[in-house]
């Protein structure tokens, strides 16, 4: 199977990147990124990196590396909220890519676990913040139901929840694994879940269980 990975130089993103390129079943990887993979990587034959200098934008040669991919990880986010990278990015990758749907393609959209898409609903916390995540899960959740795009298109939203590296070493990490499998998982697990969803699809559209991840996670990697 062919992937699209993006984020691939943050925490999630490279995890990602590294469980997939070590996945038999995924034969292909194209990572979208806008400067060059580390070294330890670059040199996979499984690997292509196609250096964005626009996310706005997918010229003809960008979508010729893109076409005929089964699925899509995208890992590219920020804790602040942009507009640009949070909403336009993703947005304008499904615009560009969809005019090349030929088969069923799966898109896992990571997000946060306080997310909110309703654009009315007022939030004492982070509210904006919340909101601009929460319209990205909707542009995406929506090519799933365009005429044009319905069928062929999708969409799982992953609500992950606090992230820790797999080795529990810093101040964060101790923090995170006080918190405990319901709000709390580590990096491996939530990357091994989102690779299995795209493999293998999800029966709904928005994965927020944080215990679920977790569980599903572990059961992957223990059998790999």
């Amino acid at each position: 199977m062919k992937f699209i990975l993006t984020g691939c130089t943050g925490f999630i993103g490279s995890e990602v990147l590294s469980q997939c390129l070590r996945n038999p079943t995924i034969t292909s990887v194209v990572v979208l990124s806008r400067r060059q993979l580390p070294d330890s990587v670059i040199n996979d034959p499984k690997l292509n990196v196609v250096i964005m200098e626009d996310f706005n934008s997918y010229p003809v040669p960008v979508l010729k590396e893109l076409a005929g991919a089964d699925a899509c990880i995208w890992c590219m986010g920020t804790t602040v909220g942009d507009k640009v990278l949070e909403v336009d990015y993703p947005l304008a990758f499904g615009n560009g890519f969809s005019k090349t749907l030929e088969k069923k393609f799966r898109y896992i959209h990571l997000s946060g676990a306080t997310t909110e898409r309703n654009q009315e609903k007022p939030l004492w916390f982070k509210g904006e913040m919340r909101k601009t995540k929460g319209r990205a899960e909707e542009n995406m959740l929506g090519f799933a139901t365009k005429e044009e795009t319905k069928g062929p298109w999708e969409t799982l939203i992953v609500k992950s929840g606090f992230v820790i590296s797999k080795d529990i070493k810093s101040p964060r990490d101790f923090m995170g694994w006080m918190m405990g499998t319901k709000s709390c998982l580590r990096v491996d697990e939530l990357a091994a879940t989102m690779i299995d969803a795209a493999l293998s699809g999800w029966k709904e559209n928005t994965l927020q269980d944080v215990q679920t991840m977790g569980a599903r996670g572990r059961e992957i990697l223990c059998r790999s």
